[in-house]
């Protein structure tokens, strides 16, 4: 069954706290946990401890707005904390907001490893997984736009070429791509999510349809000024069916008492105070 669900968010000192720390966590992740770095001799002869390793990492994996610190707005396409800040919402509505029985596993972010801190990354916002029985795998494609365009819907909903509805009908009607996406994201995963995530990419490759389900999830962020509950799903409900018998779960997150433009300068200005 698809969902289609609009939430509130108010934009409160505690939301952007909370979600400020997730950001850093998220950006300065490793691989392996650096206290073991600490027993290394090397390491251990050079008189600091790990910690001024991590303090070094997190600060080196923010990125700061040049435009913003001069006092300017940076331009939609190269504002990396409007996108950034549009992912980490749909990741934590997908992993943790959902009802329990219904959430995502989603083992890497692009925030974490994407190739450069001042840039977006590139393909799918969101690949995730759950098991939903010994034989059965349930896989998310996600997508995320942020827009305060007057517009209902924005373009980025169902108009623009790399707007939700395009890219996730093609995710629908490529298979090979879908398999493509996987199978990059897989390789870069341990030993437990790349076995569920491997059983998907070889029910897909063979046609395995009764083993597999896609959920393609989208999430939409939007404020009180420009939100528009009944139009802004666009195309991606009122043209649904074109996603049977698979899932689309589509998320409207809007801010309730702050603009978009107010509620990322808010997130900015947060993320560079935790790091200085």
């Amino acid at each position: 069954m698809h969902k289609f669900k609009k939430i509130d968010i108010p934009v409160k000192a505690s939301f952007i706290d909370k979600f400020a720390q997730k950001y850093l966590e998220q950006r300065s992740q490793c691989q392996d946990d650096l206290s073991a770095i600490g027993e290394q001799t090397l390491f251990n002869n050079l008189g600091f401890s790990t910690d001024t390793l991590k303090k070094i990492i997190e600060k080196s994996a923010v990125a700061i707005d040049k435009k913003r610190e001069d006092g300017l707005e940076p331009k939609i396409l190269n504002d990396i904390y409007r996108s950034d800040l549009g992912e980490l919402l749909m990741t934590y509505y997908f992993e943790e907001k959902l009802p329990e029985g219904e959430r995502f596993i989603i083992p890497l972010k692009n925030i974490t490893f994407r190739e450069r801190e001042d840039l977006p990354g590139r393909g799918l916002d969101a690949i995730g997984y759950k098991q939903n029985s010994i034989e059965r795998v349930e896989i998310l494609l996600g997508e995320a736009k942020v827009s305060e365009d007057k517009k209902s819907p924005p373009p980025v909903v169902d108009s623009n070429k790399d707007s939700i509805f395009n890219t996730q009908l093609k995710h629908k009607n490529d298979t090979p791509i879908v398999i493509r996406r996987l199978s990059d994201y897989a390789r870069r995963l341990n030993v437990k999510d790349a076995a569920i995530l491997g059983f998907a990419i070889v029910c897909l490759d063979q046609g395995l349809s009764d083993k597999i389900e896609i959920t393609y999830g989208c999430t939409l962020i939007r404020d009180y000024t420009c939100v528009n509950e009944s139009l802004d799903y666009g195309k991606m409900k009122t043209n649904e069916e074109k996603f049977d018998p698979d899932k689309i779960n589509f998320s409207i997150l809007s801010f309730s008492d702050k603009s978009i433009k107010e509620t990322v300068e808010l997130f900015y200005k947060k993320v560079q105070e935790l790091i200085s």
